[in-house]
């Protein structure tokens, strides 16, 4: 983390309620992070959270603003300083010459660095993490080998050791992709979030959809599972969210995650009706309300 060449920009307040910061991060000679902190000024007595992305998308997905499903609100409203940031490649942080360089290995250390920077400005030397898909690829990793960073994990839509839907077809397509950048289809987004409102599933559509180009490094890795090594590491509080019509991840794959980690405060919160994107879809207030559980118990709240 080279603060001295990052860019940090001004605190601004929306609608008199939230307190908005973005930062460009220097992490490398070359990479820039964006990271985009939402809180609620002399609201934020729990614990900070760091939110990790999916492959294809970015971090402005945890901030949807459409039918109530911004994630990062109802986790401001709940007392916590967010931290929605864009792994190398994606959204608004630097691009890579090849998009097949994006790695868990290269995440991880965008998610170490985004922890520093969580430090030097709340002082905190732990943060929650939240992944979503590729970002529980990541974080899981990040909670093994720095376990005195991270005090819990939420993984949304558990990706760990196998897919639920081979991917192979898939593959064989991205490995052609120019630059190793490639696009999504609007059929794509209704298989991931097949109980999404209208408007959030449009809204989807629209940000991620045919005119963004995302990095495919991160669909390639999803084919070298498992990525943690030794997960009786992770012993932080751990809730996993997952859907039944999720065409990734599954009941076994969450079964044998949850059996290998040492955590004695673990939870599965399973979904009926429910895809890939549990934060969207049609019970995301259910999945907020056990997520905010999560940190008060992170945090040594009851409220």
């Amino acid at each position: 983390m080279q603060l001295e060449k990052s860019r940090i920009g001004k605190a601004l307040r929306e609608e008199d309620t939230y307190t908005i910061c973005e930062t460009l991060l220097r992490i490398e000679p070359t990479v820039d992070l964006y990271i985009r902190e939402k809180w609620i000024a002399g609201h934020d007595t729990k614990l900070p959270v760091v939110l990790l992305h999916g492959a294809g998308m970015d971090s402005s997905g945890y901030d949807v603003p459409e039918s109530n499903t911004s994630l990062v609100n109802a986790l401001a409203q709940h007392g916590s300083r967010t931290f929605a940031f864009d792994f190398r490649g994606h959204g608004r942080s630097s691009r890579v010459a090849d998009g097949k360089s994006v790695t868990v290995e290269s995440s991880v250390a965008d998610t170490v660095a985004v922890l520093d920077f969580v430090r030097y400005v709340t002082g905190q030397e732990r943060a929650i993490l939240i992944g979503e898909s590729y970002g529980t690829m990541v974080a899981p990793v990040v909670a093994e080998r720095y376990p005195e960073r991270v005090a819990g994990l939420v993984l949304l839509g558990l990706i760990y050791a196998t897919l639920a839907t081979p991917i192979d077809d898939m593959l064989t397509e991205l490995e052609q992709a120019p630059c190793g950048y490639a696009f999504t289809t609007e059929e794509e987004w209704e298989m991931f979030a097949p109980s999404a409102e209208p408007g959030v599933l449009k809204w989807h559509q629209a940000h991620f959809g045919t005119a963004y180009a995302y990095p495919v490094g991160p669909y390639f890795e999803a084919a070298r599972l498992p990525h943690v090594q030794n997960p009786s590491r992770i012993s932080s509080p751990i809730l996993v969210v997952t859907g039944d019509q999720d065409p990734f991840a599954s009941l076994e794959d969450t079964n044998r995650f949850l059996s290998a980690v040492a955590s004695s405060d673990k939870a599965h919160l399973y979904q009926p009706g429910v895809g890939h994107m549990p934060y969207v879809e049609q019970k995301a207030e259910e999945a907020r309300q056990a997520i905010c559980e999560l940190v008060n118990r992170c945090s040594g709240s009851d409220q």
